[in-house]
This record gives structure tokens, C-alpha cells and sequence, in this order.
């Protein structure tokens, strides 16, 4: 029950890195992300964000570091 949990939590974090990497797109460049990336680079993105959460301090919430990282991305394209 507990890794049914785990899996679901997991899903629904990456459900909201895709739908904020979308909202975002749409605001600072008006398409949406698959204008942009293919969906393998998108997958990939999100398992880079992943990666950085690990050093990133306890002070900062996970919507900030969210939008913060994908307008850091978005701004290199």
C-alpha cells in the first residue's frame, strides 16, 4: 500500500513539472513546450530538475525552484 503511495506522489510531481513547463512556455514564449522539445527531451528535463533537488536548500519551496529552473531553461533556448 505504501509503494502504491510512493508511485502516485511520484506521478503527480511530475504531472505538475509538465503542467508548470507548459504554462510557462505559453507565457514567455506563447507556445506551448512541444513547440520547443520533443517529449524525450522534456522527460529529460524533468529527470535534470530531479537531479538538482537533491542540493537545492530546505528555504526554497518546490513551486519556486519549479518555475525558477524552467525559466532558466527556457531563457537558453
Amino acid at each position: 500500500r505504501r509503494k502504491i503511495m510512493l508511485e502516485d506522489q511520484v506521478a503527480s510531481q511530475r504531472i505538475d513539472f509538465f503542467e508548470q513547463m507548459h504554462h510557462e512556455f505559453l507565457y514567455l514564449k506563447g507556445y506551448g513546450t512541444y513547440a520547443y522539445l520533443t517529449s524525450h527531451d522534456v522527460d529529460l528535463l524533468y529527470e535534470s530538475y530531479m537531479a538538482q533537488q537533491v542540493s537545492i536548500a530546505a528555504a526554497i519551496t518546490p513551486q519556486t525552484s519549479v518555475v525558477g529552473f524552467i525559466r532558466s531553461f527556457i531563457k537558453t533556448l
